[in-house]
């Protein structure tokens, strides 16, 4: 068989399709840790799927601003440098009330789409109430965490408790106050109540029966919280409202697609995000009742 030579294998090169340019806009999520190194590898990848869906409204390119604070977060949307934040509601309301954001959607994570705290404590050693928390010590979980220290202290305070932080659990407390020591971890919390190194602890309702196994016939529930939505979606007002409108778009779509749903597992076991069911100061107003009781604990 003859083959021609000298003709080109493709078509002529003004036929070749190129890529059109990537837009120059950049979508910036703004995140609170301790640890910025671990929590820009979480956060980086969905800052990259974000920017390359949005190409359509001029985001090119995903960035991820990490600050040590909640009032260095309020002071990035301030300066126009972060356009989203998502964060459990105790942040989220705060930064709400601090800075010129919208709570625009709810995040639904490992599976769940509210938090409830429950506080417990050993069904051997006489408290029966939280009343009873009285000049003893409870352990909480991680400072900035919803379900593990800010919603049970906030509840514990709106009962009438009068809480206080100390660094000994070991130490004597006065009979007007209930003693808080930070157990920095949910297993911690439930170790400690066990070996009665601590009177009572605060975990979040989902993870309770798992965290005691076999031995959650030796414990008592004192208190469960009311529920609050698991996560909540800040978006800057002074962003152009057709990024914005993109953004939730894009947001509500993705746990329907294949891409979109591997992105959300990525981004800490991500369920889904949707619309508020009661519209965001329905949803939030526990919150936000809640939130002059912890107020201290998240800035001035």
């Amino acid at each position: 068989m003859a083959v021609g030579c000298g003709q080109p294998s493709g078509p002529p090169p003004s036929a070749v399709a190129t890529a059109p340019p990537v837009p120059a806009g950049v979508l910036t999520i703004g995140s609170v840790s301790l640890n910025p190194t671990q929590e820009y590898e979480v956060v980086r990848p969905f800052a990259d799927f974000l920017a390359a869906n949005l190409h359509d409204v001029g985001i090119g390119r995903g960035r991820v601003e990490i600050v040590g604070s909640l009032n260095q977060i309020v002071e990035e949307f301030r300066e126009g440098r972060v356009d989203l934040f998502i964060d459990s509601p105790f942040p989220a309301v705060f930064v709400w009330q601090h800075a010129d954001v919208e709570p625009i959607l709810r995040r639904w994570k490992r599976g769940s789409d509210v938090y409830r705290s429950v506080v417990f404590t050993r069904a051997d050693n006489g408290v029966e109430s939280v009343d009873d928390l009285a000049g003893k010590i409870i352990a909480f979980g991680e400072p900035f965490s919803t379900s593990g220290f800010l919603m049970p202290k906030a509840a514990l305070v709106s009962a009438g408790l009068r809480l206080v932080n100390y660094e000994d659990p070991a130490a004597s407390i006065p009979r007007d106050r209930v003693g808080y020591v930070f157990s920095n971890d949910a297993e911690n919390t439930m170790f400690w109540v066990l070996k009665q190194k601590v009177v009572a602890g605060a975990v979040n309702a989902d993870y309770y029966e798992a965290l005691a196994g076999d031995r959650i016939s030796e414990l008592r529930i004192l208190h469960t919280t009311e529920a609050v939505p698991r996560n909540v979606v800040c978006v800057r007002n002074s962003l152009d409202p057709m990024v914005v409108q993109a953004i939730e778009d894009l947001l509500l779509e993705m746990h329907l697609s294949d891409e979109g749903g591997a992105s959300l597992e990525a981004f800490e076991e991500t369920t889904k995000f949707e619309r508020f069911p009661g519209g965001a100061e329905q949803d939030l107003a526990l919150v936000m009742t809640l939130l002059p009781h912890v107020q201290e604990d998240l800035g001035p």
